[in-house]
């Protein structure tokens, strides 16, 4: 089963319409009215709680200026050159070895066993 998402403004719309392919459900900031480009991390951070989303992100604030417990997990992109596919590729394998509800904070890398 696959992760429900929400992808920070940092997140590549390609990265998002992969993993959705993928099966994984994924809402882009931009897109949420009450969000929107720009919108402060803890916004955010309440939004993804309140709707029961993992943020997928490049920003290390969600987990170095909010605790990350205030979240519903952090998806934390830490190599900005993942091309798309290998940024849906490993989240999307980090989701049949670890239940959404366990995440707390997963590091999206090519070594992230």
């Amino acid at each position: 089963m696959g992760y429900r998402i929400l992808a920070d403004e940092n997140v590549e719309q390609a990265t998002i319409n992969y993993l959705r392919k993928l099966g994984h459900s994924v809402e882009r900031i931009g897109d949420i009215a009450e969000l929107g480009l720009g919108a402060e991390d803890e916004s955010i951070a309440a939004y993804a709680r309140e709707t029961d989303r993992l943020v997928l992100t490049q920003d290390d604030d969600f987990f170095t200026q909010i605790t990350v417990e205030d979240t519903a997990g952090v998806l934390f992109q830490t190599d900005q050159t993942l091309s798309a596919r290998e940024v849906g590729d490993i989240v999307h394998e980090l989701s049949e070895y670890i239940d959404q509800s366990e995440v707390t904070l997963e590091y999206v890398s090519r070594n992230w066993l």
